[in-house]
């Protein structure tokens, strides 16, 4: 490991090793079922170099130019091998994955329930309104897909729609954000591009819009004085939305270095939960295609709500640089991205599922039953209005709680958009009247999920109201 890589891995061990603990993992990573040959660095310089096109490295800067180049070798090269070897690569995971969360308790650490192939590397994720996670990646030839899923199907091929996008759109580095509508806008791509789309969420069709004025690599959404824009070129654009403020962004960060490329969502309780990452965007201590992470980078972190952090269960795959982690309106965290991990780690490119989802339940799901939340207002709900929702378990409601859905755009927080308690005003029997928080700044305009929590936590699942 060059010298640079050696100082960040002590770094990272340090830190990790002051957090609270949970049970032992071990460091030991599974051997390489397949490992792959070596080359040399004055032979993979040069491949990287005849691969990245003039153009690329405009758009991109070299260095990341040269990033992206190697990824595509690798990729290719990884679909040269037999899939027997992808296969007992996962295997290794999978055994490893089962043997360090033996000692976690799902009671108090939570635990990951499913594992199971998807048609997207999941690079892009969003939760919609509808309950439906949209996922959207790119083809290696450079086009664009996107899939919905809906967990009401399960995990099945049955359960992804095909949702093709009007125009080729280089679904990479984009940015994107959930609208006031509803709606999902999507806007920027690889290596600079005025890229301006709107999903609808309910009749599950993309519409072009007008091109940015300037051609936008990485976007991220405002702090709430107005939707969008600006990375590169240094100027701010702002999509027409009516004027309604965009959310401000959420947390983003994680207690251990050495993890760039984590995601870090937060929950209906008040918790926030790490998922992800890893160093030097692909490199975990391994390589481009390391069959054999160590457990560090595959490992949940926990935080409390007084602020303490400590390491929780391992998810499947390491999963860094593109990854995604959302919370489901059912309390459930999604956990997906990264495509050279999930090409590494799968027996069939040949199949339409490029990639992987993994599914973490957490601790207040092994809490006991939920509380009901039954009914909800269909009219949209002024700043500091005073509502009515219905409740099958009223004696168990301790709390009423906003959390805005979230998307992770190309790895970063930015579509996380907060979380409010709100007052419990009233109790009539099965009937809870609560109020709206009184500011746009508390919650944004939009959907939202409301959850209703009982004195454990417990949240039940969620139903969506709609604030202007």
């Amino acid at each position: 490991m060059p010298r640079r890589g050696v100082a960040r891995a002590l770094v990272a061990s340090t830190v990790l090793s002051l957090l609270p603990a949970g049970p032992a993992v071990a460091r030991d990573a599974p051997p390489d079922p397949a490992a792959p040959a070596r080359q040399t660095p004055g032979e993979l310089r040069e491949r990287v170099r005849r691969e990245v096109s003039p153009a690329e490295s405009r758009g991109l800067g070299p260095e990341h130019a040269e990033a992206h180049a190697r990824t595509r070798l690798a990729i290719r090269d990884e679909a040269d091998r037999p899939d027997g070897a992808r296969a007992a690569r996962l295997a290794a995971l999978t055994e490893s994955q089962a043997r360090a969360n033996a000692g976690f308790r799902p009671a108090v650490y939570g635990a990951f329930t499913e594992y199971f192939d998807s048609p997207d590397f999941g690079a892009h994720t969003a939760l919609l309104p509808t309950g439906k996670v949209l996922l959207f990646s790119f083809e290696h030839t450079g086009t664009g897909r996107a899939f919905l899923w809906d967990p009401a199907k399960g995990t099945g091929a049955g359960s992804f729609t095909k949702v093709t996008p009007p125009t080729t759109a280089p679904f990479f580095r984009t940015g994107h954000s959930l609208l006031p509508s509803g709606r999902l806008g999507v806007f920027g791509g690889t290596a600079g591009s005025g890229l301006s789309l709107v999903f609808d969420p309910w009749t599950e069709t993309w519409s072009r819009e007008q091109e940015t004025a300037a051609a936008r690599r990485t976007v991220f959404p405002g702090s709430g004085t107005g939707p969008l824009w600006g990375t590169r070129p240094p100027a701010v654009e702002r999509f027409p939305v009516l004027g309604h403020p965009v959310a401000a962004a959420g947390p983003s960060y994680a207690p251990a270095a050495g993890r760039p490329g984590d995601n870090t969502v937060l929950m209906p309780d008040g918790t926030l939960l790490t998922a992800s990452g890893a160093y030097d965007i692909h490199d975990y201590a391994g390589g481009l295609l390391s069959p054999a992470p160590d457990l560090r980078y595959r490992q949940l972190e926990l935080r409390d709500t007084k602020g303490g952090w400590r390491l929780g269960p391992v998810q499947r795959l390491p999963r860094g640089h593109h990854s995604s982690a959302l919370v489901l309106p059912d309390g459930r965290v999604v956990i997906t991205g990264d495509e050279l991990q999930q090409t590494a780690h799968d027996a069939d490119l040949r199949d339409d599922m490029h990639g992987t989802i993994e599914v973490y339940e957490p601790a207040y799901l092994y809490q006991g039953p939920r509380p009901a939340l039954d009914e909800v207002p269909a009219a949209p709900l002024a700043p500091g209005d005073r509502f009515l929702v219905r409740t099958a378990t009223p004696d168990r409601v301790r709390r009423a709680v906003l959390l805005a859905p979230a998307g992770a755009p190309h790895a970063a927080g930015a579509g996380v958009r907060g979380r409010a308690e709100l007052r419990i005003e009233r109790r009539e029997g099965g009937l809870l009247t609560l109020q709206a928080p009184p500011a746009s700044a508390a919650a944004a305009p939009g959907h939202h999920m409301l959850f209703l929590l009982d004195a454990k936590g417990v949240p039940s699942v969620a139903r969506w109201i709609r604030l202007t």
